[in-house]
């Protein structure tokens, strides 16, 4: 959270936030028994996993938005998604990005990823009525772990990409979707915090 001075001398509150989707507690567990093995097979300190109650998959990242926008926001999301019908997703595999050569972010795929892309282009388009930009890139649904610390050399960095190239991930197992959140991100010197501000419901009829 950010606190701007307006030019009259009043404050502003300036929240970052993003919405996303959480995964069931099996699967969470699950994802968290990987992430504690990869930790004793990759170089202590060179990655930054996330912890496992930060474990989401992001549909939208929204940035920096006024507290005052919030409803907006809110009645936006609810309205864009009042007929999207909820949905099983899967987790499987294991990714690297850019490549597996020169890795900045590790993270697991998603099976049966489909509505989560309708989703996003619905919200994408409808929020930029709000004045937030849409994405210019591709989106494609993926779990983040862990990122590689910007202060990691390039040996390090092909190490780890070469250690979890020799792994897979099998499926996981599904997870019904049913309702998408809105989250407020504070970034702390030992992680981010977030915190949810709307939890919007699919339809499950």
């Amino acid at each position: 959270m950010v606190i701007l001075n307006k030019i009259n001398g009043r404050k502003r509150v300036i929240l970052r936030t993003f919405i996303a989707i959480d995964f069931s507690p099996e699967i969470i567990r699950k994802i968290s028994g990987i992430i504690k093995y990869f930790k004793t097979k990759t170089p202590a300190g060179a990655l930054k996993w996330v912890a496992p109650e930060n474990l989401h998959l992001t549909i939208k990242f929204l940035g920096e938005v006024p507290e005052g926008n919030l409803d907006k926001i809110k009645a936006l999301i609810n309205q864009t998604l009042v007929d999207t019908q909820a949905f099983g997703i899967g987790v499987e595999g294991l990714g690297m990005y850019p490549s597996a050569q020169k890795p900045r972010v590790i993270w697991l795929g998603i099976k049966g990823g489909e509505p989560i892309i309708k989703i996003h282009e619905r919200l994408d388009s409808q929020l930029e009525n709000l004045d937030i930009r849409p994405d210019n890139r591709g989106f494609s649904p993926h779990l983040t772990i862990a990122r590689v610390r910007r202060n990691t050399d390039r040996e390090t960095v092909k190490v780890i990409g070469e250690t979890l190239s020799a792994y897979k991930v099998d499926s996981l197992g599904v997870c019904t979707i049913d309702h998408v959140v809105l989250y407020k991100s504070d970034l702390m010197p030992k992680g981010p915090i977030y915190t949810e501000l709307l939890s919007s419901p699919l339809n499950k009829v």
